[in-house]
């Protein structure tokens, strides 16, 4: 049910101009923007706490590389002009919401040998999500990149083409991405002595941030932050 009044949800909110057409002539001058949850600093302590562990596994965590924990809400690629009506769309979002609740749920490896720290979803982040997307897929681009991943799952591919973005709606997976693509053996070894025994962690979600990002989806830099009212 909660299904079938989301996609209704959708078809209302999301225009036709917004859904992909691969007719419409693009602007060459683009850039992916990450719309991203800011969680509390608990969450970046246990980042560090997996990345030491990772090492361990001679695997090089995103973390120690200097890449920022955040947990994706809407990311696509946008015409650069597009930034300052972003920040407007973001800010007004932010100030809509406030602070509230989340658990860091598992250590997941994926198909394509991705690690990711796992956020258990709830109807609220679920409508942020929703919001997020809702608000900010009218300035994106038209046609961008597919990333090679969404190739493993036929599901985000559609959504990918529909709203530019794999992940969003139905298809909302909340998490923290600890590793890009790594050698196989490692992980199965990182798991077993680290990752099948990690414990829930409690964190409280502050605001929302945008940041350029690499092909991969990950940022350094912040390029502007919104935080929650209390």
């Amino acid at each position: 049910m909660f299904k079938k009044h989301l996609l209704a949800l959708v078809c209302i909110c999301i225009s036709p101009a917004v859904i992909a057409n691969p007719s419409v002539p693009q602007p060459s001058n683009t850039i992916s923007y990450n719309l991203f949850l800011i969680p509390n600093h608990t969450v970046d302590k246990t980042v560090s706490t997996i990345s030491n562990q990772l090492k361990q596994q001679q695997l090089a965590s995103l973390y120690s590389q200097g890449f920022l924990p955040h947990i994706t809400l809407y990311l696509t690629e946008y015409p650069t002009n597009n930034l300052n009506s972003l920040k407007q769309q973001a800010q007004q979002l932010a100030n809509q919401w406030h602070r509230f609740d989340l658990t860091l749920d598992h250590i997941q490896r994926t198909k394509g040998n991705w690690l990711m720290l796992d956020v258990n979803n709830t109807p609220e982040l679920q409508r942020l999500a929703d919001t997020a997307a809702i608000m900010a897929a009218p300035l994106r681009t038209m046609d961008p990149k597919i990333p090679t991943w969404v190739s493993h799952y036929p599901e985000k591919l559609a959504a990918f083409q529909r709203y530019g973005s794999p992940n969003v709606f139905t298809n909302f997976e909340p998490h923290i991405t600890l590793l890009a693509q790594s050698d196989p053996h490692k992980l199965t070894q990182f798991m077993t002595n680290y990752g099948d025994q990690f414990q829930p962690v409690h964190f409280k979600a502050l605001g929302i941030g945008i940041a350029a990002v690499n092909s991969n989806g990950q940022a350094k830099a912040v390029i502007a932050s919104y935080s929650f009212p209390k």
